[in-house]
């Protein structure tokens, strides 16, 4: 029987909130001035905040080095703060830089939680640092060799070509929502695949900075009323430019280049295109125009019965202004195809090699997770893609077709693997199942979490692959090490919860054969690896491997080793013919220290 007092005591306590909102520029500062609309409010997960912000998973320190102080950290838990839904944006105020930055972030996170279908957590479950004002001048960057942080700048204007800017006025790159986006984007592509900060190929980091461009570019589509007013404002016609699908305006202008720094709508297609563009942002901006290419027609597709029902058949829209219900549906379905062609973009990583990724690899991985969760493909988003990289001229390598099923990596039934450690399978999914109840607050607090002993598990895998080497694609020479694994879970067409296990292997060439090469790769070191996909049984259904770089003169040399390092010398010896600075870089070093994400983020 309750007694009075603990009846009373359960009365007090209040539950916690499931969100927070927070106010931010949707775009930058000079977009929310000219649209005359200053402000957006999105919404994050809730999660109890130190002054800073300073949270579970980031941590906004603003120190400027500049100027050697630090500035007041806001503390987003005061009331009046809670009570205002945030700070209202303000370009001269740094505690609301630093609310801007923890909160578009917050929602990067959990746009990749929800699509990877598990809990995000940091490399030895440390946070990520963001400094809003790191240094002066026109750059912003995610530095993965100091702890993993992101920095942002500042700078002047350009006196002479400012744009839509003030000459000389100060522009701030953390209150650019795109550049948030694409810096937090390395850090988590980073995390997912900690090798593609090593440039084996020509798509390593212009895949690196074409898929932190489509993020920034997709998240623009979370915000309902922005996409209502761009609806709107262009009658549905989404290949318009307009901020919607242009990065960094501000920058862009304020750094004197006369418009945006980048745009999804790209040059037209020319499949050749991509066979001359060497630079990593150019040639990451192929890879954007493709997914973007795909996306404009699944919108297309969508919204074609409403035009139908809206213009009697004729398809021509009246002239004036578009019905608001009109707009609303349009709007739904332009977020709809966005969040779902982001989604398959973030999910393919369950699918990517560990090491040496290239356009056709994410293609054929963006395909397989699709395919796998929706083997039939009503809506069309699978064929749209297929034809956007088509279209600029990114063909999947080893392929018979472009037809789904060819696209797909092979299913793994025919390599005559055993299963997965059950017992590993199943402490792995427990771990992340819980991990999800703590981190959306479910957990009860007398819940005791199943201990789970990541070396173990590492250890087990390990046995595995030993045991497989041959049937796994590492059988070659050299050092094997298990470099992550995760469950995942998540709905499939029928609505049924889907379990996967994924392990990456990484497989390290001899120590002599890297001495041997090591002058002609420029210090790229010759990696290889196996992603290995399992679903809640231990079946193992895929497995995408990359052979290790093998010498061609060692007697147990295998043909796809030896064509990996083939493969990586041309390409070190195209980089050594298109980089100018290579004469004045240290030959043993020269592309490792050349194209690192300092220099390739210098336009951000």
């Amino acid at each position: 029987m309750t007694t009075p007092a603990v009846a009373e005591a359960a009365l007090t306590r209040y539950p916690e909130p499931d969100r927070r909102p927070l106010q931010v520029f949707a775009f930058d500062p000079m977009v929310a001035r000219l649209s005359g609309q200053e402000t957006t409010t999105i919404s994050v997960p809730y999660e109890p905040l130190r002054p800073g912000p300073s949270g579970e998973l980031i941590q906004v320190i603003d120190y400027d080095s500049a100027t050697g102080c630090y500035y007041e950290p806001v503390d987003l838990d005061d009331p009046r703060v809670l009570l205002l839904d945030g700070l209202h944006p303000s370009e001269r105020d740094p505690r609301f830089h630093q609310q801007m930055v923890y909160a578009v972030t917050s929602a990067l996170l959990e746009n990749f939680e929800r699509a990877l279908g598990r809990r995000f957590r940091w490399r030895g479950d440390k946070r990520l640092r963001a400094f809003p004002h790191a240094f002066r001048g026109r750059n912003a960057m995610f530095d993965p060799d100091m702890d993993g942080t992101l920095q942002f700048g500042y700078f002047r204007a350009d006196e002479k070509n400012p744009g839509r800017n003030l000459p000389g006025q100060t522009v701030f790159t953390c209150l650019s929502h795109d550049i948030i986006v694409h810096e937090a984007t390395h850090a988590l592509v980073h995390r997912l695949r900690e090798r593609y900060k090593e440039p084996t190929n020509l798509d390593v980091y212009a895949f690196h900075e074409g898929f932190a461009d489509a993020v920034a570019l997709f998240q623009h589509f979370t915000l309902p009323d922005i996409v209502d007013r761009y609806i709107q404002q262009n009658r549905t016609d989404l290949t318009t430019n307009t901020p919607l699908v242009e990065l960094a305006e501000q920058f862009g202008e304020g750094s004197g280049m006369g418009q945006a720094l980048r745009s999804a709508i790209g040059q037209p297609p020319d499949p050749a295109l991509i066979n001359r563009t060497f630079e990593p942002h150019r040639r990451g901006s192929i890879l954007v125009a493709a997914i973007f290419d795909g996306f404009f027609t699944a919108y297309q597709t969508a919204i074609a019965d409403l035009l139908r029902i809206a213009t009697a058949g004729s398809g021509v829209l009246p002239k004036g202004a578009l019905h608001p219900d009109l707009v609303r549906r349009v709007s739904a379905e332009a977020r709809t195809a966005a969040q779902r062609i982001l989604t398959m973009c973030i999910r393919s990583f369950q699918y990517l090699p560990p090491v040496d990724v290239t356009f056709s690899d994410f293609l054929r991985s963006i395909v397989t997770a699709d395919r796998d969760l929706y083997p039939s493909d009503e809506d069309g988003l699978r064929a749209a893609l297929i034809e956007g990289f088509r279209r600029r001229g990114i063909y999947p390598s080893a392929v018979s077709s472009l037809a789904d099923e060819a696209l797909s990596w092979p299913d793994a039934a025919d390599l005559g693997l055993p299963p997965i450690d059950r017992d590993v399978i199943n402490a792995l999914v427990l771990d992340t199942a819980v991990g999800f109840r703590e981190r959306r607050g479910e957990a009860q607090a007398t819940t005791t979490r199943p201990v789970f002993d990541p070396a173990w598990a590492a250890a087990k895998l390990h046995q595995y692959a030993l045991a497989n080497l041959k049937k796994l694609g590492l059988a070659g020479p050299g050092k094997i090490k298990v470099d992550g694994f995760h469950a995942a879970f998540r709905h499939g067409a029928n609505g049924q919860l889907r379990v996967d296990v994924a392990v990456r292997y990484l497989h390290s060439a001899p120590v002599d054969v890297q001495q041997k090469f090591s002058s002609a790769l420029g210090g790229v070191p010759l990696r290889g690896g196996a992603t290995v996909v399992a679903d809640a049984t231990g079946r193992v259904r895929h497995v995408i491997t990359k052979a290790v770089p093998t010498d061609p003169t060692a007697t147990d040399a295998t043909d796809a080793g030896v064509a990996r390092l083939v493969a990586t010398r041309q390409w070190v010896a195209q980089f050594d013919g298109h980089d100018l600075l290579v004469p004045w870089v240290e030959t043993g070093s020269r592309v490792t220290q050349s194209l690192n994400f300092a220099r390739i983020d210098s336009a951000v």
